[in-house]
């Protein structure tokens, strides 16, 4: 009986390919899995998508194989490094390797496609300084960087907050907050204010130009059933921080 592949993609059999290549007697025309078309058409090695993805560069090559399976986590990092959608990712359909022409990007580009694809830098709520008790958001130690989560896809204007204590009891202190602050507001957003010395988290309940009406978030849904609930208004004019939340993490890409 045939064996029944468990893998997303084609169980194609590339036992002949993969020893040509460990000896170096690959033929140019040998056919290629999609997987490894798109690495190639994207002009990566198995080194540089190793380090975008955070994936060895030993599970990437039998993952080409067809040797190892894709999972979800694999499935999203991978359509992130491409650029594609997931079904995309997992056409099942091979290559000739003659139709890839791999593009080489000088070190200045592909430092700064690992940087947008990959990291983000860590920010935290803090006074202005020793002198003036005003809250901003500043960035940490270049060392604490974020792996960018595929869902923010390349939305350069995202910041990444460390949650630490400021937004109990909703997130924990482990929790990063992805924070936009030029993404449009509309009711029942959630949003991070600071205003003075102060950091809010609510939600939106009515918009104006200059003013804002927010609820606790757990009073959305009692407010809209007609209910009494903890109703503020600020002027948006007298704020030094407003951000939309457009996702949070309680943990890091490994």
């Amino acid at each position: 009986m045939a064996r029944q592949s468990l893998s997303p993609m084609k169980d194609f059999d590339y036992r002949e390919n993969i020893e040509r290549e460990r000896v170096g007697r690959k033929r140019k025309d040998a056919p290629m899995t999609h997987l490894k078309y798109l690495r190639k058409r994207n002009g990566y090695t198995l080194e540089t998508l190793s380090e975008i993805t955070s994936i060895s560069i030993s599970y990437l090559s039998r993952l080409e194989s067809g040797s190892r399976r894709l999972n979800t986590d694999l499935i999203r990092r991978l359509s992130h490094a491409f650029s594609c959608s997931p079904a995309e990712l997992l056409q099942e359909t091979t290559h000739e390797s003659g139709v890839i022409t791999p593009i080489e990007f000088n070190k200045a580009r592909r430092s700064e496609m690992m940087s947008s694809h990959r990291n983000m830098q860590l920010h935290v709520i803090c006074k202005e300084s020793d002198t003036d008790s005003t809250l901003c958001l500043k960035a940490i130690s270049p060392a604490e960087w974020k792996q960018r989560p595929a869902e923010l896809g390349d939305n350069e204007n995202v910041i990444a907050v460390k949650a630490n204590d400021a937004f109990k009891p909703y997130f924990s202190e482990s929790s990063t907050l992805y924070l936009d602050p030029v993404a449009g507001l509309s009711p029942e957003s959630t949003v991070v204010i600071l205003k003075g010395n102060e950091v809010l988290l609510k939600k939106v309940w009515s918009i104006t130009p200059t003013s804002l009406q927010l609820c606790d978030l757990n009073d959305v849904e009692s407010m809209k059933a007609g209910k009494n609930g903890n109703l503020i208004e600020i002027d948006r004019r007298s704020l030094n921080g407003l951000y939309k939340v457009v996702g949070y993490s309680d943990f890091d890409l490994n």
